[in-house]
């Protein structure tokens, strides 16, 4: 039931899901929980890849 539920609310976002899911080692699973966590509108609340990355408490290579 909840991989149905999840199914469900993650529908509209299909390009994005099989964007992430391109990425070698970035399973389905793994691009539902991306989506969960940092959304669809990354853009707007991230204005920079080092700002997501230091959300995400990751380094980032790009500074």
């Amino acid at each position: 039931m909840l991989d149905q539920e999840i199914a469900q609310r993650v529908s509209s976002y299909q390009e994005d899901i099989e964007r992430l899911d391109s990425i070698p080692g970035i399973a389905t699973r793994m691009t539902e929980q991306i989506l969960a966590e940092i959304g669809t509108d990354i853009g707007n609340r991230f204005p920079t890849a080092a700002h997501l990355c230091s959300w995400a408490a990751l380094f980032s290579w790009t500074q």
